[in-house]
């Protein structure tokens, strides 16, 4: 409506996270980004495309299958693999030896689910979670920690420590209340062109 592609907020959103890994590990390091099939997801592969022209050493492990993306997110895709990055699907046999070695890794940036999140976590993206629970590498959660409900901060059966987040436009309840407010570690609000009338004006 307001004619903001949202290739240009993943865009945005995409490249204030890549700032916060940069922040985090100045030197660069051995980052991965779990991406999942939604929007979210394109916003992780944003991530991998600018951290991997930075310099660092770059895994994307997308806990999907390629044809189960959603449109924008193959947008992402396609110029994220034009420019170098070599995304693993939950289908290539390589994927679970990549998962189960994230605790190698010095940084973990959560591109799993976004704030559309609402039914129980299951299937390849609860065992991502589990995965980066399990590894002990800090973990920068892009604009909520999967598994976290946005309106409740409830817990959807398995969800993400982050020691931080980064969220976009405006802060959200789940940073206030129930397990959100832990688990999303230290936050920040990056602004991304949302238009000013939303965030000012009351939605439904």
């Amino acid at each position: 409506e307001f004619g903001v592609p949202p290739t240009v907020l993943m865009e945005r959103a995409g490249l204030a996270v890549f700032d916060t890994v940069r922040e985090m590990l100045p030197e660069g390091g051995r980052v991965t980004v779990f991406c999942g099939k939604g929007n979210n997801g394109g916003d992780g592969l944003v991530v991998a495309r600018h951290l991997l022209k930075a310099g660092y050493h770059v895994d994307c492990l997308v806990a999907a299958s390629e044809h189960e993306l959603s449109l924008d997110t193959s947008t992402q895709l396609a110029v994220s693999r034009a420019q170098g990055v070599q995304p693993i699907f939950h289908d290539d046999a390589r994927w679970v030896r990549k998962a189960d070695c994230v605790g190698c890794r010095d940084l973990i940036v959560d591109a799993l689910l976004g704030t559309g999140a609402k039914g129980q976590v299951h299937g390849p993206v609860r065992e991502a979670i589990e995965s980066i629970n399990h590894s002990g590498v800090p973990v920068v959660a892009v604009d909520v920690p999967s598994g976290i409900h946005t309106d409740t901060g409830e817990d959807l059966g398995e969800s993400v420590w982050a020691l931080k987040t980064v969220t976009f436009g405006m802060p959200k309840p789940f940073l206030f209340q129930g397990i959100g407010l832990e688990h999303a570690g230290y936050w920040t609000v990056a602004e991304i062109g949302f238009p000013q009338s939303l965030i000012e004006e009351p939605t439904d």
